[in-house]
């Protein structure tokens, strides 16, 4: 695994980092051009959302980690801006990175199910981004195997799943299935829940290989948030498909 790509001086380019900003920028290309097509949002507005989903994400990610840890970060305070470090839980930023869109969605007097619509795709691909700077970054790996693409992190003593990567690809299977879905969307908001539904039976089930943190019941607790979203998602999809028909 490789951190730190390379070092000029005290700079240090992190692969962690990296991976996020090429995935936001791939995103960002793709949403200017489909807008561009679509007629909506604006092009500019695409740059706006982006920003928007960024920030927030970045902090709620940031902090549902810390808060996962927190016994750690109490003996080590300091420690809760090593963001470069790794240390993001996506679901803490989905929720605030869609809190601040629909914030964002009120105030342009925007669909806020059209948006979503538009923008979920793209959350998929930048987050497949980030599993693989998780991979390279050492990382929220899984557990202990003896398959043959079992993967030796340094610190590690024995082979484990490459978590990391099985999410990556997952999330760019869904992607792809996402943006071919737009094109024969029925109803706003499909497109968003169809995302929330699937994302989080894929999350719920690679949790299995991964190593556990927080549990209760026998789950962990990005298990327990998946299958509240995944309830969610199928009432809501249930709900606006019927008052579509």
């Amino acid at each position: 695994m490789k951190p730190v790509l390379f070092s000029f001086g005290g700079i240090h380019l992190y692969s962690y980092g990296l991976s996020i900003a090429l995935g936001v920028l791939l995103s960002i290309f793709l949403m200017k051009r489909q807008a561009l097509k679509e007629g909506f949002p604006g092009p500019d507005d695409v740059f706006d959302m982006a920003f928007a989903v960024l920030v927030w994400g970045f902090f709620g990610a940031r902090i549902f980690y810390v808060i996962q840890n927190l016994s750690f970060y109490l003996t080590e305070p300091l420690k809760v801006l090593a963001v470069w470090e790794g240390g993001l839980i996506f679901y803490g930023g989905a929720i605030a990175a869609f809190l601040g869109l629909g914030l964002m969605a009120r105030r342009k007097k925007w669909s806020f199910w059209k948006i979503l619509d538009f923008i979920v795709p793209y959350v998929a691909l930048t987050h497949a981004f980030g599993r693989i700077g998780c991979f390279l970054n050492g990382c929220c790996f899984g557990k202990v195997c003896d398959l043959p693409w079992a993967v030796r992190f340094p610190e590690l003593s024995q082979a484990v799943h490459p978590t990391q990567l099985y999410e990556a690809f997952y999330d760019l299977v869904l992607f792809a299935f996402l943006v071919q879905r737009r094109k024969h969307i029925r109803f706003e908001g499909e497109i968003a829940l169809l995302y929330f539904l699937l994302y989080g039976i894929g999350r719920y089930t690679i949790e299995f290989l991964r190593e556990p943190g927080w549990m209760w019941m026998g789950f962990t607790s990005n298990q327990w948030l998946s299958i509240a979203i995944i309830v969610a998602a199928f009432i809501f999809f249930q709900s606006r498909k019927r008052k579509a028909s």
